[in-house]
């Protein structure tokens, strides 16, 4: 009786996995910011197919744009038009809805991000997040002003740089990476563009080294890599952007790091959504909107709203 009683536990525990489950997600985003919500879903044990849906509705004139990123696989794709994001645009009153499919185990993490799709007044917003098998567990919220420029921090998972850069000269910013206490290898998807611009370079310089992991030379069309670190506790990554000698330019660009790494600005002790230093005072993350010059390229909406391709 006592086995009987556990194998029932087993196969009751094992259902509520597979089960369909759904997170609400109601309300308002402001004409010039992004909201980001990070989302951890558990599906069990063993491997299964999965469908993970997000469905906004809004009232509002100024509509609604919306991507639901597979953080994992973002993070290890190379891919100018990753399949790890799927995008939704209204642009009147209406319904936005974006899907995701794939197989996992065990827990996996996903971003949901909102935006105004033209204007400057608010949406409001009012939905859900769908899973068909597995359970969901909402993480963190995040917003940002899309005009603001500088060092954008999103969800511990995202960050963005866009930036005006002297003529002859190299702007630098670092960010620190912790991979929690055991040593493991991750892969963190680099992206880079610019006008009048040299190189984009990333660095790995945890302790001390200089291990360059990506270099994009002349980037006006937009580059893409995906690299491994391998790492415990806390890494160091450094992008200098150099411009041209004789030329100012302005630049762009991205890091996504995996669901088991959170990104932060170096020495801050939280987990990477702490905006307050340096831009809106008001939020605890976000990501940047690209200088409207580039925005007619996969990168450029990338940092907008993720929905073009490479010209």
């Amino acid at each position: 009786m006592a086995r009987l009683l556990t194998l029932i536990l087993i196969a009751a525990c094992a259902a509520t996995v597979s089960a369909q489950d759904t997170e609400n997600l109601n309300g308002s985003v402001p004409g010039d910011r992004r909201l980001t919500y990070l989302y951890e879903i558990d599906f069990g044990a063993s491997a299964q197919s999965w469908t993970l849906n997000v469905s906004l509705n809004t009232n509002a004139s100024t509509g609604l744009a919306v991507n639901l990123i597979d953080v994992d696989a973002l993070a290890s794709s190379s891919s100018p038009t990753p399949t790890a994001i799927d995008s939704a645009v209204v642009t009147v009153p209406g319904t936005a809805a974006a899907t995701l499919n794939g197989s996992y185990a065990g827990v996996h993490c996903f971003a949901v991000e909102i935006e105004t799709a033209q204007g400057t007044t608010a949406s409001d917003y009012s939905g859900s997040l769908t899973v068909n098998a597995g359970a969901i567990t909402f993480k963190l919220q995040d917003q940002f002003v899309k005009s603001a420029t500088g060092l954008k921090l999103a969800v511990g998972k995202f960050a963005f740089w866009s930036n005006a850069v002297p003529q002859n000269s190299t702007l630098a910013q670092s960010l620190e990476l912790d991979f929690g206490p055991a040593s493991h290898t991750e892969f963190f998807r680099l992206e880079g563009i610019g006008t009048n611009i040299v190189k984009i370079e990333f660095i790995d310089t945890t302790g001390g080294s200089a291990t360059v992991l990506a270099t994009f030379t002349n980037p006006s069309s937009g580059n893409v890599a995906a690299v491994p670190m391998t790492h415990s506790g806390k890494a160091t990554l450094r992008i200098n952007v150099q411009a041209e000698a004789l030329t100012a330019g302005s630049a762009s660009w991205a890091v996504t790091a995996p669901c088991s790494v959170n990104i932060s600005l170096v020495g801050d002790p939280g987990s990477g959504g702490d905006n307050d230093k340096c831009s809106t005072g008001e939020s605890s993350g976000g990501l940047l909107l690209l200088l409207g010059a580039l925005a007619g390229i996969t990168l450029a909406m990338r940092l907008g709203r993720r929905t073009a391709n490479y010209q």
